[in-house]
């Protein structure tokens, strides 16, 4: 009975012996445990953002890590939710490292559907939340934050005060002033301008279209030429422009004149 004894005593010693040093190792391994999330980088085929988050692991540690998941969520400057995506890693063995190349799709239209996203620079905000196993049973978290600069297509968009001149005895050609800066990084703008002259009692005078194709960074400086009715024209009126191209259509910016 009491060799029975010693042996329970000495088993659940060993037991808790066993299970305090595991306890150890895998709070000091944990620690070994290096995360490290990188730039973002972007790039577009026409109708998406592709971004790509680096998500690197180095497992310095005794016990491997199991269940990983990386979660991201990307949102506007108002904090509005744009897109999701998760990845999913079984396991990295100990002593190991590993490079997550995350990737998120992004749509261009969700983006620029906001006008402030047309005129303005702004930013994007990355999100990134990791999860993991650890040793199965130790669960471990980390959360970061990144930003990815928005560059607006038609930053200081600009209608200038049209100019007319003499086309015949009832028409006049009205020269309307258009500029702006494509500050988008990711894609040109490259399509047409459409102009509306309007008098004060909110009559069409005419109306004129130009193409136009903005390189990345370029400056646009150019206008319509409108045939409009000189009987009908006034010191007073509107213009309505309406920017039309493959990624975006916007309109009508409206400026009064006179």
């Amino acid at each position: 009975m009491n060799v029975a004894l010693r042996a329970l005593s000495w088993a659940i010693r060993f037991f808790w012996i066993i299970t305090l040093a595991f306890a150890v190792t895998c709070v000091y391994s944990a620690t070994l445990i290096r995360v490290n999330i990188g730039e973002p980088t972007m790039t577009s085929n026409g109708e998406e953002f592709q971004v790509m988050l680096p998500v690197i692991f180095d497992n310095k540690g005794y016990y491997s890590i199991a269940d990983l998941n990386v979660t991201t969520l990307i949102a506007d400057a108002e904090t509005n939710q744009i897109s999701k995506a998760m990845t999913y890693i079984a396991q990295i063995p100990p002593q190991k490292n590993a490079t997550v190349f995350h990737n998120v799709s992004l749509s261009i239209g969700q983006i620029i559907a906001h006008a402030d996203y047309l005129f303005n620079d702004s930013n994007l905000t990355v999100h990134g939340m990791v999860h993991l196993n650890y040793a199965s049973v130790v669960p471990l978290g980390v959360e970061t934050n990144k930003t990815i600069p928005w560059g607006a297509p038609l930053s200081n968009f600009t209608i200038g005060i049209p100019t007319y001149s003499p086309y015949n005895s009832t028409h006049f050609t009205a020269d309307v002033p258009i500029s702006f800066q494509n500050n988008s990084p990711y894609f040109s703008v490259t399509g047409t301008l459409r102009v509306e002259i309007f008098n004060d009692e909110h009559q069409p005078l005419g109306s004129g279209v130009v193409p136009v194709d903005v390189l990345s960074s370029d400056i646009y400086n150019g206008g319509t030429e409108t045939l409009i009715n000189a009987a009908s024209l006034t010191e007073r009126g509107q213009i309505h422009v309406y920017a039309e191209t493959g990624m975006f259509n916007y309109g009508p910016l409206v400026m009064n004149f006179g």
